[in-house]
């Protein structure tokens, strides 16, 4: 993963992120390229704060993002835009790649998704000429069933383009070298992870563990590869937050033993066996997470006490790790000794990061992959790959020059003739946390589904009525707001609020059906539903 580096950029592109609602020091920086001259362009179905201040913006069809980046592809090859040098030397696949993106002209693709060809045109000449450029992706790209080849494509205009791992371009972390803790090795022998059908998946990060919860809700009422019959929820509410809440629920209340780490009693912790009251993160020592995948270090200090029977989530684990005898696994005596054990590689510890907060162990560097190659089996960026080949997939990016119909519930428009997406995060809360606190909620829209106006006068709906919004997985009930923001035909149903409303939660819509071979993921944000008065 590469991280944007929009301060020191003279071309911003900004991809399905709202920067003011999730990474104000982004936002900051787009700011000041901006008041520096840096052209902005900005791709999202809805009209967000940054999209009314952006040079050029796409309001794509959602779920199409990967169209899109196929024809930005094209365009900039076919034009003789792209970085030969860059290419030459440090990439493999080229030819593949050029020959795939033959079939997605702007021209074919734009009907599709809702813009027109000479605007493709126009961002691919600027994205390409404007040096240094950078792209800006976010969860707008996200939950969609093609995520897998759509954030491929979109990470192959940083190198076509030679914008990778130049200042003010996408830059490669500088991870913080760390101690695996996580001690698969110590496993029993033939132990076959649920996540066995995406096995490429699960070999992505050595550090991070499987990504792909939904396996579990499969296992569980499915029995595959077993039926998983106790499961840990640590500081998640999955009944709220996962795909298909009904299929969630179903799935939790047929285990054996539910256990919940957690603050708050939620939806999920109600249905739990044992919960284990967790203290919050102003009364643990923690590493940020984030900023162990690339400098610098911070560590987050406990600042008070557990609050009553509350411990922090690490003295839990431990404390269960000893129980069940693995006391060598778990034989620190307190999170210091933990994380020091940890950063052991680094040659840094706790005692370090206090007395120097943000703490680099490396000056930012550009331009590794000249003397450190990529992290590839080939050592160079592989726009064509051979190892996703030899596991079935194809190597390039949409190369069949198609791409299956990303919305959920595709093909019963009839009945559901509504486009919807999730909304965004607010900066209020923390996902879904904190929003049964009052001054939060002070001056805050709330909870609203976002319509157009001519969708509302068509159903005679007024903004504060409450509209009934079904898909065939179940129904909801929300406020309306009648806004611009969105086209006709298409709304905005805000996300996060299922805890505090059950009425509100949207994954009573959602699917979880149709997952991609590579990943796992099930299209969530996008989906087809039918919109009445309550």
């Amino acid at each position: 993963m590469a991280f944007p580096e929009p301060k020191n950029s003279r071309c911003i592109i900004v991809w399905g992120k709202n920067d003011r609602n999730t990474t104000l020091a982004a936002a900051e920086g787009i700011l000041h390229a901006r008041e520096h001259g840096a052209r902005l362009i900005v791709i999202d179905p809805i009209e967000t704060p940054i999209a009314r201040q952006a040079d050029i913006w796409l309001q794509i069809k959602p779920g199409h993002d990967g169209l899109l980046a196929m024809a930005l592809i094209h365009e900039i090859i076919a034009n003789d835009l792209y970085d030969k040098a860059f290419v030459a030397k440090y990439t493999t696949g080229f030819e593949a790649l050029k020959k795939a993106a033959e079939q997605f002209p702007p021209n074919t693709v734009a009907d599709r998704i809702w813009l027109e060809p000479d605007t493709i045109r126009e961002v691919a000449r600027l994205y390409a000429t404007i040096k240094p450029a950078c792209i800006i992706d976010g969860n707008g790209l996200d939950m969609h069933r093609h995520v897998f080849e759509t954030t491929r494509a979109v990470a192959m205009l940083n190198a076509l383009t030679g914008n990778l791992d130049k200042t003010g371009g996408n830059v490669l972390p500088q991870p913080v070298p760390l101690r695996n803790i996580q001690e698969r090795d110590k496993l029993p022998e033939g132990v076959i992870p649920i996540t066995c059908d995406y096995p490429l998946f699960n070999g992505f990060s050595e550090t991070w563990g499987s990504q792909v919860q939904g396996c579990v809700v499969d296992s569980i009422l499915d029995g595959k590869p077993y039926p998983v019959k106790m499961v840990m929820v640590q500081s998640g509410n999955p009944l709220v937050t996962m795909a298909n809440s009904s299929r969630t629920r179903r799935a939790f209340e047929k285990l054996e033993t539910l256990v919940v780490m957690d603050m708050f009693m939620t939806k999920t912790a109600k249905l739990a066996d044992v919960i284990l009251p967790a203290a919050s993160c102003f009364e643990k020592t923690q590493l940020n997470r984030a900023s162990i995948r690339n400098n610098p270090i911070f560590l987050q200090d406990a600042v008070i006490s557990p609050i009553g029977d509350s411990w922090p989530d690490w003295k839990i684990i431990f404390e269960l790790g000893r129980r069940l005898e693995l006391e060598e696994a778990f034989s620190w005596e307190s999170i210091d000794a933990a994380i020091d054990y940890q950063l052991s590689p680094a040659g840094v510890d706790v005692r370090k990061l206090r007395d120097h907060p943000g703490l680099r162990i490396e000056k930012p560097l550009y331009e590794k992959y000249r003397e450190r190659g990529f992290k590839t089996p080939s050592g160079k960026v592989e726009f064509h790959s051979e190892k996703l080949e030899k596991s079935g997939f194809p190597g390039v990016p949409f190369e069949n020059g198609e791409m299956e119909n990303p919305l959920g519930f595709a093909g019963q428009e009839s009945e559901y003739p509504f486009l919807a997406i999730s909304g965004s995060r607010n900066i209020r809360f923390t996902n879904s946390q904190f929003r049964a606190i009052s001054s939060l909620l002070r001056n805050e829209a709330g909870c609203v589904v976002d319509i157009h106006p001519e969708d509302a006068e068509r159903a005679a709906i007024r903004t504060d009525e409450m509209i009934k919004i079904e898909t065939p997985n179940g129904t909801i009930e929300m406020p309306a707001r009648i806004s611009q923001v969105v086209r006709p035909g298409f709304a905005r149903i805000a996300w996060g609020w299922g805890e505090y409303d059950p009425r509100f939660n949207l994954n009573n819509l959602t699917g979880d059906d149709g997952k991609n071979p590579i990943t796992g993921t099930a299209t969530s944000r996008s989906f087809m539903c039918r919109l009445v008065k309550a």
